[in-house]
């Protein structure tokens, strides 16, 4: 902008354009701008979660809906989930460079997210229509999803070396406070004023972050709407991968690489401890400790909404401070420890003191080994592939669950419940000792030299510039 003085001639405004840079809203530009932002979409991602996961199924079930109807309501909400592998190729291979690598897909899924409960709002389904509201579950969580994965991927293309740690702790901090604070509130809305209420609070609190991803940049000089001034930044432009094959190629060169290949082994046992738990906890504070189901619920939410703070607050911190694969080895360590200590001691699982400490300490290391385990698998993470390979990563942690759950149910059938811990513990000693051997990057992959060796330069040529 330019100012007149009383000749007529124009004089650069430097204070105009201090204010300008000031409100134009650029990730690259500042660390507290993308740690802000992370929060932000991770919180408003767990509020779908609160609500499809928690709220709405507490609703269906005091509405006298069956355990089946409910089941078949929250199994709607985890379909979506299981895509998302596909969901990292489709971001990695089609996107709006102008506007950002990943900017367009979140404005997209947020929006998604804000429609779909707006139309939940407006059928505003009874309990007895199951049917109905398992497809509005579906089509939330879809686009919960897609934010989820483009989440991610923003943040391993735009998080330097230094904010991966806190990153990761704010990524999951965030969504469980989220994912917490709906629950409560959602479960208060539906209960006094109806489901349309939860819906229509759920998308107020979305819609509002909607605003905030729209008026934010990636990268200096691209474009706030398809229809703005603005280019693609040169760094997106050398790393998009512009057909299916050469996508799918690096997608498997970047997986089967031997270091990808052991963090992907890690990633599908990470989930054990909260599979076992999931399985066999409930009925042992009930049937042997001879605790009430609310006192249970009531124990493990406390457990889950104080390790989400520890989490956001210091969880990220400590990681960096550490270091990502000493903090793994610690929390496995941990994990093995307790396991064995809690396997040796069933002849006091009655004992409210240990089964308390015990249900904690699980929900406290689950919480930690995803914080510590997020930035290892951003630093591995091919650039022009992120989506794909984090996703994946992500995706295999889906694995433990499941198997935690099997061998909880098969040592219990055998009458020899103990015999799931140390089975836990076994497997959480040999991750030690992989953390101990194996050396995972400490930094992720300079984009330079990934655009070097895509795209060697060549004497007489300019070098792509890259800001």
């Amino acid at each position: 902008m330019a100012v007149l003085d009383l000749n007529g001639s124009s004089v650069y405004s430097p204070i105009y354009e201090f204010f300008r840079r000031l409100l134009i809203l650029i990730l690259e530009r500042s660390a507290k701008l993308r740690l802000i932002t992370v929060f932000l979409f991770y919180f408003t991602q767990g509020i779908p979660v609160g609500l499809f996961f928690y709220a709405i199924p507490a609703w269906l079930a005091a509405n006298g809906a069956s355990t089946a109807a409910v089941a078949g309501v929250v199994s709607a909400s985890i379909l979506p989930w299981t895509l998302k592998f596909f969901l990292g190729f489709i971001m990695d291979r089609y996107t709006y460079l102008p506007m950002g690598r990943r900017r367009i897909w979140i404005i997209g899924a947020q929006s998604t997210i804000v429609v779909m409960l707006i139309l939940a709002a407006i059928l505003s389904p009874g309990a007895k229509e199951i049917w109905l509201i398992s497809m509005l579950a579906f089509l939330v969580n879809s686009g919960t999803a897609f934010q989820d994965v483009s989440i991610d991927s923003l943040t391993v293309d735009i998080m330097p070396e230094d904010e991966r740690g806190k990153a990761a702790g704010i990524m999951f901090g965030g969504q469980v406070l989220g994912m917490s604070v709906f629950t409560f509130f959602g479960g208060h809305l539906i209960a006094n004023y109806g489901p349309m209420a939860g819906y229509l609070t759920a998308a107020l609190f979305v819609s509002s972050v909607v605003v905030f991803g729209i008026f934010i940049y990636e990268r200096e000089g691209e474009r706030r709407f398809p229809w703005s001034d603005g280019d693609a930044h040169p760094r997106n432009v050398h790393i998009q991968i512009k057909a299916w094959k050469p996508l799918l190629i690096n997608s498997w060169k970047a997986m089967l690489a031997p270091i990808s290949l052991v963090a992907f082994a890690i990633f599908c046992v990470r989930t054990m401890p909260s599979g076992i738990a999931e399985a066999y906890h409930p009925g042992l504070a009930t049937n042997l400790g001879g605790w009430t189901q609310t006192s249970y619920t009531n124990t493990i939410s406390a457990a889950q909404f104080a390790s989400g703070i520890f989490a956001l607050v210091l969880g990220g911190r400590a990681v960096t401070k550490i270091g990502a694969q000493r903090a793994a080895l610690i929390m496995c360590i941990l994990v093995s420890v307790c396991a064995i200590s809690f396997g040796l001691a069933h002849n006091h699982w009655s004992n409210v003191s240990l089964l308390t400490a015990y249900f904690w300490q699980i929900e406290f290391f689950a919480t930690m080994l995803i914080v510590a385990f997020i930035p290892i698998a951003m630093r591995l993470c091919n650039p022009g592939v992120a989506a794909t390979q984090f996703t994946l990563y992500m995706a295999a942690s889906n694995v433990g669950r499941p198997l935690g759950s099997s061998i909880a149910a098969a040592t219990d059938n055998m009458g020899v419940p103990y015999l799931m811990y140390f089975i836990l513990a076994s497997v959480f000693v040999v991750l030690s000792i992989v953390l101990w051997f194996v050396r995972f990057p400490t930094k992720a992959p300079d984009v330079v030299q990934i655009i070097e060796q895509n795209d060697p330069i060549v004497e007489g040529e300019p070098a792509p510039k890259i800001n």
